[in-house]
């Protein structure tokens, strides 16, 4: 049997960060994206294939998803599409861009 490919957005830690981990130690393969670079490195250096996907840039969503597809030979088992961001503090006391950056990953984001 082939061995299940996952792509996993939002892996820079917490549910994705857990999720990546615990699926990899079952034997699939992960993809585990993160927005920032320096958190793909990081992942690299524990074994995983980390693309680079930030929901707000449209070209690193189509990059990161080529990347998987041509490692893959285009097939991908399953998305845990878990990538998201939040600002502390309650969202009335939140600056607008602040929440305007909110909306455009989580809620128009690819």
């Amino acid at each position: 049997m082939s061995q299940k490919t996952i792509l996993i957005t939002g892996c820079s830690s917490g549910i994705g960060y857990d999720a990546a981990l615990g699926l990899r130690d079952r034997g699939w393969r992960v993809f585990a994206a993160c927005r920032r670079e320096e958190d793909c490195a990081r992942l690299r250096e524990l074994g995983f294939d980390a693309p680079r996907i930030d929901y707000q840039d449209g070209a690193s969503i189509d990059a990161g998803l080529a990347e998987v597809l041509e490692a893959t030979g285009g097939t991908l088992d399953a998305l845990f599409n878990n990538g998201a961001f939040a600002s502390p503090g309650l969202v009335e006391d939140m600056p607008t861009d602040g929440l305007r950056a909110i909306f455009e990953a989580n809620f128009f984001g690819w």
